[in-house]
């Protein structure tokens, strides 16, 4: 226990050369625990108390090397075997603080992770632009590691999920990361598992890359939806002036005939209702005396088919008309003779609407309605 003064429970200190087995302190407890596990064996024990001036350190471990080799340097190394359930290398009460690059071989169970993000400390900030490509170019993959490929490096068992560090690397080079784990000697200093270089993912780093992509699919959905939305307000327009020019065509149709409908002879065909659509009702109409227009299919989409009968011989005509009543083409004049013609209209170039057909004999005219809608 001590003030301000530098204050040392133990020192160690050992030199010798890189290819020897250099120890400062060999600590080794071998006790029996009772049957209720209620016993310690400790082989080092280390307390510290201080004044709150001073830094306190309860085991602090400086290790370096002054050569350019290969040699593994560790500050602390820890190493743990048994059959217990319980088998840790290192165990902490309390939050653990690094300073650098953290390599786990094997589980960890961490209840918080705060890592420094700080602005003050960064330059060259700049918007992360194509996260939902980066994504989409990810393969996440399922797995398991082979079973005694290298029992040193404590790999976890049964179904992992992750990425494969040399796939990543095609996608996103920055967060892979090789490493290279040293070799494993036994106590004789002989060779056990030799030193090799591994790739690791920075799983951490990915989390942007998520939140940008997830960010940029809101900005699709957002801008398809609003799409979506004028797309629905034209057809309601589109919807609402069929109806207001179905109801002129109506108004049209009822004007022209008490025009040309002719009382005196009992005329009034213009009057009358068209067929059904069905073969056998058509083929009826066609058969008659009356004259006569349906237009099959109605509604249509790029063409349609003209069915008319001619009660007489004359000159006739059949016309298109905007639904304002402008002309747009003559579609058929020619003279003919009594009977059922048609005539295949080729509707490519019109716009969907209501537009008007007419036949015209000898200048008496009957009028159609004909609808044309989008494909």
């Amino acid at each position: 226990v001590g003030g301000a003064s530098n204050t040392t429970g133990a020192y160690t200190k050992a030199t010798g050369t890189a290819s020897g087995s250099v120890t400062g302190q060999e600590a080794r407890a071998q006790g029996s625990t009772s049957p209720s596990g209620s016993a310690i064996v400790q082989g080092t024990y280390s307390y510290a108390f201080g004044s709150a001036q001073a830094t306190i350190f309860g085991t602090r471990s400086v290790a370096g090397t002054s050569t350019s080799s290969s040699v593994a340097v560790y500050g602390i190394h820890s190493t743990v075997s048994g059959n217990s359930p319980i088998t840790k290398a290192g165990h902490f009460d309390g939050d653990v603080d690094v300073d650098g690059v953290l390599d786990i071989n094997g589980q960890g169970f961490i209840n918080g992770v705060a890592i420094i993000s700080d602005g003050t400390l960064k330059e060259n900030i700049a918007n992360a632009e194509g996260s939902l490509a980066l994504v989409n170019a990810i393969q996440p993959r399922t797995y398991t590691f082979r079973e005694g490929d290298d029992v040193t490096l404590n790999l976890p068992t049964g179904l992992q999920r992750g990425v494969i560090a040399q796939e990543l690397e095609e996608v996103l080079p920055d967060l892979v990361i090789e490493r290279t784990i040293s070799a494993r000697v036994d106590s004789t200093g002989a060779v056990v598992v030799p030193e090799r270089t591994l790739k690791s993912v920075n799983y951490i780093g990915l989390i942007p890359v998520l939140i940008g992509a997830v960010q940029e699919q809101q900005t699709q959905v957002a801008a398809e939806q609003a799409t979506n939305a004028a797309l629905t307000d034209r057809l309601a327009e589109q919807e609402a002036l069929m109806a207001e020019q179905s109801r002129r065509l109506d108004q049209l149709e009822a004007a022209l005939a008490s025009c040309c409908a002719n009382p005196a002879n009992g005329d009034t065909r213009l009057l009358a209702a068209p067929p059904a659509n069905g073969s056998d009702d058509l083929n009826k109409a066609l058969e008659g005396e009356a004259r006569h227009l349906h237009i099959q299919p109605n509604p249509f989409t790029e063409r349609t088919t003209l069915h008319y009968r001619l009660e007489r011989a004359g000159r006739m005509q059949l016309l298109a008309n905007s639904a304002d009543g402008k002309s747009l083409k003559v579609l058929q004049e020619a003279a003919l003779e009594s009977g059922a013609y048609q005539f295949n209209w080729e509707t490519v170039d019109l716009t969907p609407g209501v537009y008007y057909v007419t036949l015209l004999l000898d200048g008496q005219p009957l009028v159609k309605k004909a609808v044309k809608v989008m494909r």
